[in-house]
């Protein structure tokens, strides 16, 4: 007997478990089907997973340069399977977290497939037959999945993405990291601490190439200090079995060469889940790219709504989990909107990379003129003391009233900086609301008013004439 709820949520990630406890929480009764685990590629193979072993990768780094702290360390090893076992530690407890906070709810949680059969009509397919529900509200959530292109040898065995990265029972000897967007060079970065050869071949012009240039150039260049080799503007021609290993043929422009590897990891995309969704049989409208919805989160059919990386925009966890908490409101008689227009974007390499906002490049063509600041953690008593001083906050605003245009980090502790420049940007704060902010000392968010500070050529900690010499350029 079909079951009826107000809500069905299809798919259990950080968009659509969220929207599954907002829902519930404004009243609604709503039911969540999953086929896999709770928390979606996030919790369970993305996000999470990676920076628990990045954190594991960066005591190790830690402790093999303790030395330079003043303490004596000896026989330091990374033990690679313990580095597994806390990462899945990590992930079993806040899974067991989220089924908590469902069951607390009174979300009932579906396990199976989910597909539209008509308007209002789930189907769910648990493998050994189904379930039916009806439903007033539907919330798509199924997420994306990485893309293998069309290179040929991907079928080989040691060339995996990276939810196959995540089954590596040791550290590869020698991998190939194709693509340097946020995950290749997370993993580029995972790897090469843990003593890997690694060799990153990106065909864009630049490492992660949708960040501001300032930190594209820098990212390379401590990426280079750490053994990677870094292939920018290059493509991978194939990937062919050699000597008990991988053999990869590069192209750059007319020339080509090989590399020798005994992994190849494609880190170069990911597509939104819109197949065997039954989209068509609700009459949803889709393309391969994904659900187009409006700042609702609502599709072009009223009662069906769709968030996180399924619409194919910004496919970041904490986007689908607002879009999800969007959704939710909307879906059960509310009035919520979407904004983007202070997304914050994380990258956890080491040192960490965030960004909110307008690159200084886009700045400049949609605003002409802007006014940029920067300051280095090089000069940030804080970034002394903590021993990591490579990169500097970069802040952009428009030249006529000094609005926050624009953040941009790399250095430690990044991901939590960039913070007080996504609530810069939602609150139209300018230059002078953060120079006028007192900022705890010594601590790393002093660099973003230093950085303000820097922007009107009136340095505090810094010398006004590398301030000028910067302007100049």
């Amino acid at each position: 007997m079909p079951v009826t709820v107000d809500v069905c949520v299809l798919g259990g990630g950080p968009g659509g478990y969220v929207a599954a406890l907002r829902a519930a929480a404004l009243g609604a009764s709503v039911a969540l089907v999953e086929a896999d685990s709770v928390g979606g590629v996030c919790l369970v193979r993305g996000c999470v997973p990676s920076k628990a072993m990045l954190r594991s990768a960066e005591v190790y780094h830690l402790a093999v340069n303790a030395k330079a702290f003043g303490v004596t360390v000896s026989g330091v090893q990374a033990d690679y399977p313990a580095i597994r076992a806390r990462k899945d530690r990590i992930v079993g407890q806040l899974v067991r977290g989220v089924h908590g906070l469902l069951d607390e709810a009174g979300v009932t949680l579906v396990k199976g497939y989910g597909r539209l059969a008509s308007p209002g009509v789930v189907e769910v397919d648990w493998g050994g037959g189904g379930d039916l529900l009806l439903a007033s509200q539907i919330i798509v959530a199924s997420g994306s999945s990485s893309v293998m292109p069309p290179v040929p040898g991907t079928e080989l065995p040691g060339v995996i993405d990276s939810d196959g990265a995540f089954a590596l029972e040791e550290v590869p000897k020698r991998i190939v990291v194709a693509g340097a967007g946020a995950v290749g060079v997370e993993w580029a970065t995972l790897f090469a601490l843990l003593g890997s050869d690694v060799t990153l071949v990106e065909m864009l012009p630049s490492v992660v190439p949708n960040e501001d240039a300032d930190v594209s150039k820098a990212l390379r260049r401590i990426l280079l200090q750490q053994g990677v080799k870094v292939h920018t503007g290059t493509r991978i021609d194939s990937i062919s079995k050699h000597r008990g290993g991988l053999r990869v043929t590069l192209a750059q422009n007319d020339d080509a060469s090989e590399v020798s590897a005994t992994h190849v990891l494609m880190a170069t995309g990911r597509r939104a889940n819109v197949e065997n969704l039954g989209l068509a049989s609700a009459g949803v409208a889709y393309t391969r790219d994904g659900i187009p919805v409006d700042g609702c989160m609502r599709t072009n059919q009223p009662n069906v709504f769709a968030v996180g990386d399924v619409t194919g925009n910004r496919l970041l966890a904490h986007v689908a989990s607002h879009q999800g908490v969007v959704a939710a409101e909307n879906a059960t008689g509310g009035s919520s909107v979407y904004h983007d227009g202070a997304v914050p974007a994380c990258t956890f390499t080491h040192p960490e990379i965030a960004s909110v906002g307008l690159t200084e490049a886009d700045a400049r063509q949609q605003h002409g003129e802007v006014i940029v600041g920067r300051f280095p953690f090089q000069a940030l008593g804080r970034a002394r003391a903590f021993g990591d001083t490579d990169g500097f906050v970069k802040v952009v605003a428009g030249a006529a009233h000094q609005e926050l245009l624009g953040m941009h980090v790399i250095g430690p502790g990044a991901s939590d900086l960039v913070a007080e420049g996504a609530l810069a940007i939602q609150l139209k704060a300018t230059l002078g609301d953060l120079r006028e902010t007192i900022h705890a000392h010594p601590t790393f968010p002093e660099a973003t008013a230093e950085a303000a500070w820097a922007a009107i050529n009136q340095p505090i900690h810094m010398p006004l004439q590398r301030v000028r010499a910067k302007a100049s350029e």
